[in-house]
């Protein structure tokens, strides 16, 4: 897939026209409003972040707080583990954005990687159900790979299947003798013509003919 072109849109004197987006039609991968998003971590900046220690098994906690949490609160993942609905790494940032009202919840959280070394980018859409295939060469680029991972499952499960399944089952082998179907097949060469005199083909089958040139009988 070629990267995205930019492109400016014009009218006839070469005037460039800006498109006019509000901000409640840019939202995040996950759905949530963009600028509400900026906003509340603009925020919770302005207001402070205050480090709390590292959160997980061996932490300074085990886990988040449920309630008194107050905005700014900052945690260092200590263990893998899924805090306030986020799957999270060791040495993930989780920053509160929101204080603590009347109940506890996931969104006033957020999350900040600090192992996102190499992300993939992905096409504008694909197949639901279909694999990811890589785009190039360079590890980073995604496209959709056409193939259903439905097929690829029934192709797995019939690896095994044939049309002649029963004969092949029939099929056995020694080293020495293949049987198929009943019959019996010997390895080795079963024919060999050889000149008056010359040693019989090692590779012969023990059950082969060889024929063998006779040197001519003095005419009579």
């Amino acid at each position: 897939m070629a990267e995205p072109v930019k492109a400016h849109l014009k009218d006839a004197t070469g005037t460039i026209f800006y498109p006019v987006t509000t901000a409640d039609q840019v939202k995040t991968a996950d759905g949530k409003n963009v600028d509400a998003h900026i906003k509340a971590l603009q925020a919770t900046f302005a207001s402070g972040v205050r480090p709390c220690g590292t959160v997980g098994a061996g932490g300074d906690v085990e886990t988040l707080p449920a309630d008194s949490y107050k905005r700014g609160d900052l945690y260092v993942v200590k263990t893998d583990g899924t805090y306030a609905g986020h799957v999270c790494e060791p040495g993930d940032l989780i920053l509160c954005i929101n204080s603590f009202a009347e109940e506890a919840a996931d969104t006033d959280w957020t999350v900040i990687q600090s192992n996102l070394v190499r992300a993939v980018k992905g096409p504008e859409s694909a197949a639901d159900g279909n694999l990811m295939a890589f785009d190039g060469t360079s590890g980073t680029v995604a496209k959709d790979s056409g193939i259903k991972t439905d097929d690829v499952s029934a192709a797995v499960s019939q690896k095994h299947s044939h049309d002649n399944g029963e004969l092949l089952a029939t099929i056995s082998a020694d080293g020495e003798t293949a049987s198929i179907n009943g019959k019996t097949y010997y390895s080795g060469r079963m024919v060999a013509i050889i000149e008056n005199g010359a040693e019989i083909p090692a590779d012969m089958s023990p059950h082969g003919i060889v024929f063998e040139k006779v040197a001519d009988s003095p005419a009579a």
